[in-house]
């Protein structure tokens, strides 16, 4: 392989990279419309409690 076939190929990785970054940074300090965990998935605000179970005690999350 060239040397310049392969310096296309990790500039493409590095922007594919890059890029990734900035959208998951960008969704996170834009999407505070969604209220969760902080995720931005928006499936935290949806979902259901669980109910309690009498006479058991869950164990606490580590």
């Amino acid at each position: 392989m060239s040397t310049t076939l392969q310096l296309v190929v990790v500039g493409g990785v590095v922007a594919f990279a890059a890029g990734y970054v900035l959208r998951a940074t960008w969704k996170t300090w834009f999407s505070a419309s969604k209220p969760g965990c902080g995720s931005g998935c928006g499936k935290c605000a949806t979902s259901d409690p669980e109910p309690e179970v009498k006479g058991r005690r869950p164990l606490p999350m580590a």
